[in-house]
């Protein structure tokens, strides 16, 4: 029997229905050679016991699973046509597929370990750029706090531990890197796992803070087993990072072990933390004279993120193990309520900072979070024009002490200029005009440079898809969602650190805007509006606007000037 010669309305016999599924089915599954070569095998073919009892047999497997899905889940014993199944495929592929995957990892364990069941998820994600990841202050905290090997020190119990400090400098709780419980009998992939663990302190860069998002954020949207894990796979950080295959000959193989493995190993540093956060908020003001334990109450301490079953793959000649693949997943319940529960605020992050180098663009990478992080929360308070002190962006760049002075003012706007150029800002530029007079003075960068203020404009999809994530939430949500976006808005006032001792709170970085020709032209272009809108946004003549940039205005006029004045204030504020 040819599929091409049964009809579209026919009612399908046992027979046909196997080929007319497997030519509507195989579409889905292109990417897997070794599952079609089956599945043609066994649609076309029919077994005696087949003819005999006109339902698929046991040892069809995944097949099998498929022709029940359809005669059972979705037409429930009813007659069904060729028609009906293009439909279903039609409308529902992604969960066919999400369905058979699990069941073709127990079929074909070895090739099946270097695929993902969240392959249409990372699609997804490339496709639109971005991921959605928390925006809540201590969310932010706790990513950070991964990124910060250095910070961790010896405890009183024997880990190292650092401090959760908010920006204001108060202690918002406690890490602690905890050795995995060793058990009397290990399976052979618990005994990879640990050896997994090994490097955990060397681990922890921001490259793990971007595993942070990734499993946070599949952990937000992809189907959970019963006890709440979902897979996470090697593959899909190295989908998002833009890592090479290997090659060979102009053939594609697949990802060299040593990167799957600096995926894993920070996994399973993720896995090695635990964290308490305080009952209260307690304010360090002086702490001469007092013992460690006093300055502040802390809970409970759980790990961030548990660990299920794990996935390795095994050498095909030796049978040795090659490596960790993937593991079950579940962030604990010191993450869930910023992902779920009443702490739940949303945000887009740019999927660039996956790609950024951990390495050698460091600070691209924090500015991007950063900076996502205030688009989330200047969209409900209408702030997206608010400038940034520069002292504030050099504390989240973090750059290293050994750039000073026009060096580290190069690496800043370098940063700036390439996240302009990859679209992850619109545009940037000093609201103040620099004084290079004043560039190379003592203590310039902490007396002059890094007070001065920054313009930077979102990217237009991340403020339209900002603005969709809230308008879909339910009133009460908003309320919700302003009460914890005001926090994380108040908690961004900064303390003295590093390069960025001169950093001022929020309220304190709105200085008066003189009206000159010269500050006009500069936002006109960095708002990239002609002058004949910004004039009937001002409520004058464009001529009168054109006339006042040029300086060719022989008298001066008030009430053109507040009104220029006023709009000015109400674009850059």
């Amino acid at each position: 029997m040819k599929y091409e010669d049964i009809p579209e309305h026919l009612i399908l016999n046992y027979e046909a229905l196997k080929i007319v599924l497997f030519e509507e089915v195989k579409s889905l599954f292109m990417d897997r050679p070794h599952v079609l070569s089956k599945w043609s095998s066994l649609a076309y073919q029919m077994t005696k016991e087949e003819i005999l009892n006109q339902k698929p047999t046991d040892d069809m497997r995944s097949f099998g699973v498929l022709i029940s899905l359809f005669t059972e889940a979705f037409f429930h014993q009813k007659p069904i046509t060729k028609e009906m199944i293009k439909d279903v495929v039609s409308s529902s592929g992604d969960t066919i597929k999400a369905f058979i995957t699990g069941h073709l990892h127990q079929e074909f364990p070895e090739v099946e370990v270097k695929y993902s069941f969240n392959d249409n998820k990372i699609e997804e994600a490339l496709e639109k750029d971005y991921i959605l990841s928390s925006t809540n202050m201590d969310f932010h905290l706790m990513r950070d706090m991964v990124t910060k090997k250095n910070d961790f020190k010896e405890g009183e119990a024997g880990y190292l531990a650092t401090e959760i400090i908010d920006n204001r400098g108060n202690v918002k709780g406690v890490a602690e890197l905890r050795p995995h419980e060793l058990q009397t009998e290990l399976t052979i992939e618990q005994q990879v796992w640990l050896e997994t663990l090994g490097e955990t302190l060397n681990s922890l860069d921001d490259l793990t803070a971007d595993l942070f998002d990734l499993i946070s954020y599949l952990w937000l949207t992809q189907p959970k087993s019963s006890d709440g894990y979902i897979e996470f796979h090697s593959n899909d950080a190295l989908r998002l990072r833009n890592i090479k295959k290997r090659s060979f000959a102009g053939k594609e193989f697949d990802y060299r072990e040593e990167d799957r493995f600096n995926i894993m190993r920070r996994v399973a540093a993720l896995s090695s933390i635990w964290v308490s956060l305080g009952d209260q908020t307690i304010k360090i003001v002086n702490t001469e004279g007092l013992q460690d334990s006093e300055l502040y109450k802390f809970k409970d301490f759980q790990k961030m993120f548990e660990i299920g079953k794990i996935r390795i793959a095994y050498d095909k000649n030796t049978g040795e193990a090659k490596g960790i693949y993937a593991v079950q997943v579940r962030p604990t319940s010191i993450l869930t309520p910023y992902l779920e529960g009443p702490k739940k605020t949303l945000g887009i992050l740019d999927l660039k900072v996956f790609k950024y180098s951990h390495t050698s663009q460091r600070a691209h990478k924090r500015l991007t979070r950063y900076l996502n992080l205030q688009w989330r929360i200047r969209t409900v308070r209408n702030t997206l024009g608010q400038p940034f002190k520069v002292g504030t962006l050099l504390k989240e760049m973090d750059f290293s002490s050994r750039y000073t002075g026009v060096a580290l003012r190069d690496k800043f706007e370098n940063t700036l200029d390439d996240l302009q150029a990859d679209g992850v800002i619109k545009k940037w530029m000093y609201l103040d005009e620099l004084d290079e007079e004043m560039v190379g003075k003592r203590n310039w960068v902490k007396e002059y440079w890094s007070k001065l203020n920054v313009h930077i404009l979102p990217a237009d999809y991340i403020v339209k898809e900002n603005r969709k994530i809230l308008s879909s939430q339910p009133v009460t949500n908003k309320r919700l969602i302003e009460t914890s976006i005001a926090q994380s808005a108040a908690d961004i006032e900064l303390v003295p650190s590093g390069h960025s001792m001169a950093i001022q709170s929020a309220k304190d970085s709105q200085e008066p805007i003189a009206l000159t020709p010269e500050k006009m032209k500069e936002a006109l272009e960095f708002l990239n509006i002609s002058i004949r809108q910004a004039a009937e946004e001002i409520g004058i003549a464009h001529t009168t606007l054109s006339r006042y940039i040029k300086r060719e205005n022989k008298r001066q006029n008030k009430k053109n000037d507040e009104k220029m004045l006023n709009w000015l204030k109400q674009k850059l504020n």
